[in-house]
């Protein structure tokens, strides 16, 4: 009997082994696609890459990209959000389609429920720049201007309805300020108004802006967010300055994957992605494109999702702003 039960306790052990030798290597040789919800070329579109050519690189399968641009990402959400839950479909995408959208669209062709987080990869650091063609050197200058003449209260954003634009609203009534948001179709579009005089201050990504802020045409007058940027060693964030409704101004990539995926399979790709955002190689580069890697769990990406519902929902509630 004793001997009858060694070796069921083997036969069971050697099967679980060998279940989880094969489960490994299948791991490895599965192909994962990240969708993101713009075209090729831009910012994430190069995160995206980095990351599935690190994913091949490290062992942990094959992995492409593909770009489903349209509807500000909701296309690329809904896509991810109605594939099989199997962890070989990620989106890569900012909060947004979670801390935004629900409030200010009628209707999502998905609900954010429909997708779990895996892994935060990256921040990405908000200014609010002006031209050098322009007289104020520093965001109070360019209050005081604005008290003076409401006329120059015009703020450039690269789109309506996320949280650069419900912080401009925040600014202006915490300081009693005029602040008028006008909407560009992309940030090339905004710091070309921004360096010809058209628009007096602009709120957008500073990776778009690096090359001229370099060159001295244009200025950065303060980084949204409580957090010094280490690429941007001179430039101090609006909170430090005084200058309240940027404090919690944040945008960041971060990866899902639909609802129902396998918890095992979910932190095998959480591993994987946070490793891959910590390469130290990787790191240098993105900051040379104006992101921050960070490569934080999906628990801490889920409290700050909540943390972020919990702040803008009634700020657009009460802003009254509706994408359609």
């Amino acid at each position: 009997m004793i001997i009858r039960s060694t070796l069921r306790v083997l036969m069971l052990s050697a099967v679980a082994c060998t279940l989880g030798i094969t489960s490994a290597a299948q791991a490895q040789t599965e192909t994962i696609k990240i969708v993101v919800g713009y075209p090729a070329g831009g910012i994430l579109d190069a995160l995206a890459r980095a990351v599935a050519e690190d994913y091949r690189k490290t062992g942990g399968g094959q992995a492409y990209v593909e770009n489903k641009p349209g509807a500000s990402t909701m296309m690329a959400a809904t896509e991810v959000a109605r594939a099989k839950p199997d962890g070989r479909t990620v989106l890569l995408s900012h909060s947004m389609p979670f801390t935004s959208y629900p409030y200010t669209y009628a209707k999502l062709n998905y609900s954010p429920a429909d997708l779990v987080p895996v892994a935060n990869l990256a921040n990405v650091p908000i200014v609010m720049s002006t031209g050098s063609v322009q007289p104020y050197k520093n965001i109070q200058e360019y209050m005081e201007a604005v008290k003076k003449d409401p006329a120059v209260g015009a703020v450039g954003l690269a789109g309506l309805g996320g949280p650069t634009h419900f912080g401009v609203l925040q600014m202006a009534k915490h300081h009693n300020i005029k602040l008028e948001p006008a909407s560009y179709s992309g940030g090339p579009q905004l710091v070309n108004d921004e360096m010809g005089g058209h628009v007096p201050l602009g709120v957008d990504a500073a990776g778009a802006q690096m090359e001229l802020y370099r060159a001295g045409k244009i200025r950065f007058l303060g980084l949204a967010g409580t957090q010094p940027v280490s690429f941007l060693p001179g430039v101090k964030t609006l909170h430090e300055q005084g200058v309240q409704g940027f404090e919690n101004v944040k945008i960041w990539y971060g990866a899902y994957v639909p609802k129902g995926t396998p918890p095992e399979v979910i932190a095998r790709l959480e591993k994987s992605f946070i490793a891959i955002a910590k390469n130290p190689t990787l790191r240098k580069n993105f900051e040379k494109l104006g992101l921050e890697l960070t490569g934080e769990s999906a628990a801490s990406m889920q409290t700050l999702l909540d943390e972020e519902n919990r702040i803008w929902a009634p700020i657009i509630k009460e802003s009254g702003f509706k994408a359609n």
